[in-house]
């Protein structure tokens, strides 16, 4: 069982890991957003995202092998993930609520609206048996939102990626052994 101690310094080093990877994800965001006017940025999006996850594992061993002299178990590496993940899920929501308050606009939905009036994917939409008014419906749903509830819904749903993302961080990263100097 760990003690009041070291619960806050895992707690802290989350914390700082966790400013890190939001701040990788506020920049994946920046790139998506940016890739309508440069298709590269979307690829970059992609490998900032994807890179945001081997970067916390890799903080999560570091703080392992020098903090914890090389000793982790499951339980205190997956609480250590999910608070990383927690407050990086935080700093992205406080960063989607700004930009879609004071920035976008109608930016985004705009794009996705001139999207779905292209002939490729009304093509793609009978594929998959959706109507036009279909696609309509969602979209006006979309246009209804409100900044608050964009963010909660992406704070949501980046906590429970974070709660799944950390359990096979945890199985990897964990260790019985202690390192020898």
């Amino acid at each position: 069982m760990a003690t009041r101690e070291e619960y806050e310094q895992l707690k802290a080093f989350a914390r700082i890991d966790g400013a890190i990877v939001g701040g990788l994800w506020i920049l994946s965001f920046a790139c998506f957003i940016g890739e309508f006017y440069n298709p590269f940025l979307g690829i970059l999006a992609f490998v900032i995202g994807a890179g945001s996850l081997v970067f916390a594992a890799l903080r999560l061993k570091k703080f392992r092998d020098n903090i914890l002299e090389g000793v982790i178990s499951f339980r205190r590496a997956f609480g250590y993930s999910i608070f990383t993940y927690f407050y990086a899920a935080l700093l992205m929501a406080l960063a989607q609520y700004v930009y879609f308050q004071f920035i976008d606009n109608g930016f985004l939905i705009s794009r996705y609206m001139e999207m779905a009036s292209m002939p490729e994917f009304k093509s793609m939409m009978q594929i998959y048996g959706l109507r036009p008014d279909d696609v309509q419906v969602a979209m006006d749903n979309i246009k209804a939102l409100r900044p608050i509830d964009i963010a909660l819904q992406f704070l949501t749903t980046n906590i429970i990626l974070g709660i799944v993302v950390s359990l096979p961080m945890a199985a990897m990263i964990k260790s019985n052994y202690r390192r020898k100097f």
